[in-house]
């Protein structure tokens, strides 16, 4: 049995680089896609609503990157109370942002939906791997 997982900053830089590097692809082709076609504040809004899910993931990768560097066993309960985290930060950012008036609130909304979803799915499998190789190690 070898010691604790790896150290929180390490953990959390783990999962909140690559939702970094999605959130920005996200941006940056809805960016071009809405751009070419719309009014420039939508696209801004798109960007915006990418934030806005990156701000939520690096929100839920806290739980998850505590769990990760005391117990393998905690990441499972860790990980839906980062589920619940991230979707309380998306709603009090997306909420202000979408009635102030600043961005069109349909696209807005649908950018943050979308690239929620998308960093969800990526932060789930990135710590799911990590929880299955600390198990592989404690047992090794």
């Amino acid at each position: 049995m070898s010691g604790p997982g790896p150290t929180f900053t390490r953990a959390f830089a783990a999962l909140a680089g690559p939702a970094f590097a999605a959130a920005a692809v996200s941006a940056v082709l809805g960016w071009v896609a809405t751009a070419a076609h719309h009014d420039r504040l939508d696209a801004w809004a798109i960007v915006v609503g990418c934030a806005i899910s990156w701000a939520a993931s690096c929100a839920g990768a806290v739980p998850v990157a505590l769990a990760l560097r005391a117990a393998p066993t905690g990441v499972a309960t860790a990980i839906l109370t980062a589920t619940a985290v991230r979707f309380l930060v998306a709603l009090l950012l997306v909420g202000p942002l979408a009635l102030s008036g600043w961005f069109d609130e349909v696209v807005l909304v649908v950018s943050v939906a979308g690239s929620y979803l998308i960093l969800l799915l990526l932060d789930t499998l990135l710590a799911a791997r990590f929880m299955q190789r600390l198990i592989e190690k404690r047992e090794s």
